[in-house]
């Protein structure tokens, strides 16, 4: 008797090379203890000692701190490397690493001092909200009278007395903010309109929103947050209003997580439109869990973030709100431009989004630089205002962002000189694995528009890659003709991401 053996579809198939679809990861740099008190200064004993009470990378802390400071010193300092050249301290900060890395913990010890605040501007506000009602009640009553005599005058024939000053309360104040979570455009715009200074996005979870923006997928939020990043004035006409929102500076920096894989989805998905390269990117290893042995200053952060927020802003001809521009000094410029000339040596080397962030570097370094500094005076805020930028500023964030935040970045985005056909196949994976594809043509590939697969010949050069890799095999349609060449993907990737 015959025994009939079942069909196995994938008994002539390889095991599929599941690497094409991964990022390759260099090793985690990381800071020694005398360089990281270098760079970070009278802040670096909070920064470890917060860490190891959140059993969290330091990492994590550093950029943290870094994102919320200059959100707190927001539009009240610009710094100026030379004429022509002005930033905002604005700054985003991304945690890269897995669910159990410590990111929250680590973003809770510096926006727990935060929320404090925000509780206290609550207090503040209610207080002046009642003051205000109090006042627009008797005005309601000055002015009620008021009417009722220029009414009068009028009527006799006589001139109708002056408005007086009590009135008209004024306007009603304003609800000050600090840090924002989950907000739209529009009120993002709105609130800068009326509170000037700047705010900080922090989400606990970067990946979802960052997608929910990308031009492909129907987002038209991208052009405002980059508009966000440098400072500019920013306008939205609205629909139900006939007065638009005007914003003098818009500023927003940001900080908060992502995991690896996460970020490897953006990566494939994303328009190189520098969204992505303008974050401090960090990827640490996971530190050993411990008890901790330390308790956290949170008063001090408090201090410091309230002594930022305190600072005054300057005023144009007109009267006009506008930052103070804390210019470089000489010695600081020079060692600017030495740091950009090196990063034009890095980016030769550099390809994709990491060369897009090497480029974005020298900016990254003034923000940095400024951010610094006058972190230096808010953790002894009696002392000497920062009225300057130096070289010993400059030259830290130089270091931090060129030796440390470098390598970070190249690790979180990939090799730094990926060939376009790998690029290529890791983005063709990614829509296989996303999708289910089982058959395609060239074409199919083609009309999904994805950057470097744009022409018949950078579509096939990646598919020879993937089928290198066990990933597809080429099947030709010879029923006459030029022949038909369609592409099978292994069954063997059922089930497996």
């Amino acid at each position: 008797m015959n025994t009939i053996v079942p069909f196995d579809a994938k008994a002539d198939w390889l095991e599929p090379d599941m690497t094409i679809g991964q990022p390759i990861r260099p090793p985690a740099p990381i800071m020694g203890g005398y360089e990281f008190a270098q760079v970070f200064g009278p802040w670096a004993d909070w920064m470890k000692s917060a860490a190891e009470t959140k059993n969290a990378p330091v990492d994590y802390v550093a950029v943290s701190l870094l994102a919320t400071a200059s959100a707190a010193l927001g539009n009240s300092r610009w710094a100026v490397p030379w004429e022509g050249w002005k930033e905002p301290p604005v700054l985003w900060a991304m945690l890269v690493g897995d669910p159990s890395a410590g990111k929250s913990p680590a973003l809770d010890a510096v926006l727990d001092p935060v929320k404090e605040l925000e509780r206290d501007l609550s207090d503040e506000y209610r207080r002046a909200r009642q003051e205000w009602e109090t006042e627009n009640e008797l005005s309601a009553f000055s002015l009620a009278q008021w009417k009722a005599d220029a009414k009068a005058a009028l009527a006799d024939g006589g001139e109708p007395p002056a408005k007086p000053d009590d009135a008209d309360a004024g306007p009603p104040p304003v609800r000050e903010r600090i840090c924002i979570t989950d907000i739209t455009t529009e009120k993002v715009a709105d609130l800068l309109s009326r509170t000037w200074r700047g705010l900080l996005l922090a989400r606990d979870e970067l990946s979802g929103w960052l997608s929910s923006m990308d031009r492909y997928n129907g987002g038209g939020d991208r052009p405002f947050w980059l508009e966000a990043y440098g400072g500019r004035s920013y306008t939205i006409d609205r629909k139900n209003s006939p007065e638009p929102i005007i914003v003098d500076h818009l500023s927003v920096a940001i900080v908060g997580g992502t995991q690896p894989d996460k970020l490897s989805a953006l990566l494939v998905k994303c328009d190189d439109d520098g969204l992505l390269a303008r974050f401090m990117t960090v990827f640490p290893d996971s530190v050993p869990l411990c008890r901790p042995a330390s308790l956290l200053d949170e008063a001090r952060a408090i201090g410091a973030i309230k002594a930022l927020r305190g600072l005054s802003y300057a005023t144009d001809e007109q009267g006009n709100r506008r930052p103070f521009f804390v210019h470089f000094t000489d010695e600081a410029a020079i060692a600017l431009q030495v740091f950009r000339e090196q990063c034009r040596t890095w980016e030769a080397d550099a390809s994709g989004l990491f060369k897009s962030h090497i480029g974005k570097m020298p900016g990254l370094v003034v923000r940095v630089a400024n951010v610094l500094a006058h972190l230096d005076w808010a953790a002894n805020p009696d002392g000497e205002s920062v009225t300057s930028i130096n070289a010993d500023h400059v030259g830290r964030a130089c270091h931090f962002v060129g030796e440390h935040l470098r390598p970070h970045a190249h690790r979180a985005y990939g090799a730094a000189k990926t060939p376009p056909e790998v690029r290529g196949a890791k983005v063709i994976a990614e829509i296989i694995q996303r999708e289910g594809l089982r058959l395609f043509k060239v074409r199919d590939i083609q009309h999904r528009e994805r950057g470097g697969l744009a022409t018949a010949g950078e579509v096939k050069a990646a598919l020879n890659v993937l089928m290198d890799a066990d990933w597809l095999r080429e099947i030709k349609d010879g029923t006459g003709g030029r022949p038909s060449v369609s592409y099978t993907v292994n069954p063997r990737l059922e089930g497996q991401s």
